[in-house]
């Protein structure tokens, strides 16, 4: 008897080292982390800024939700890009969930710089599109920065002592990328008069 006492003991050792276990690896549950950015890291406004997370433990596909402590739109996916438009202390947050309805809240704090200003040098100019009364035309900068074009059927070889935004010339575009400034310029001239040849200038400003 007392043989099948300690047997019925030790079974039930067994059985609550099973169940402890099976506890232990329910409450580990969905863990997410964060690879990209890392904590801590610096950025300019307007420069691209990788975000990536990873997760362990989960139950079926993983969602992904970022958001930004400064407002800017959230985004979705395991991997995302975010520009930020404003200099400060930033908290990146995703949110992880799977299948289960189980989350997981990860966060990290990286600043943003402003941008100094800097003279850009403008290369590649071309123009496309072309038809009687409009033309396309683009240019890229080594560093981010605005777009605008000043045009004139007339040609101005020397803008030296002329005042901005048109430097002597006729007409001019809009300052564009302002707000996100970029180093791949496109604007568009219209409304141009038909069998006119044209002059133009690109400005772009860092």
């Amino acid at each position: 008897m007392s043989k099948f006492v300690k047997l019925v003991s030790s079974i039930a050792i067994v059985l609550l080292v099973i169940v402890a276990s099976a506890s232990m690896v329910s409450a580990a549950g969905l863990v997410a982390s964060i690879t990209s950015p890392t904590s801590g890291a610096t950025y300019t406004v307007g420069q691209t800024v990788d975000l990536s997370a990873t997760s362990v433990s989960a139950v079926g596909a993983v969602n992904y939700v970022w958001s930004f402590s400064d407002g800017t739109a959230s985004r979705t996916g395991q991997t995302q890009t975010v520009a930020f438009t404003t200099a400060g202390a930033k908290t990146i947050t995703v949110m992880a969930g799977d299948a289960s309805g189980a989350n997981s809240v990860k966060t990290v704090n990286v600043t943003i710089n402003a941008v100094t200003s800097q003279k850009p040098v403008i290369t590649n100019i071309a123009t496309s599109n072309i038809t009687q009364t409009s033309v396309t035309i683009t240019w890229t900068t080594d560093i981010v920065s605005t777009s605008r074009v000043i045009y004139d059927s007339i040609s101005h070889p020397d803008i030296s002592g002329q005042v901005a935004p048109n430097f002597g010339y006729v007409a001019s575009t809009e300052e564009s990328d302002i707000t996100t400034k970029v180093t791949s310029h496109s604007v568009t001239l219209s409304g141009l008069n038909p069998g006119t040849k044209y002059y133009f200038r690109v400005l772009s400003q860092g």
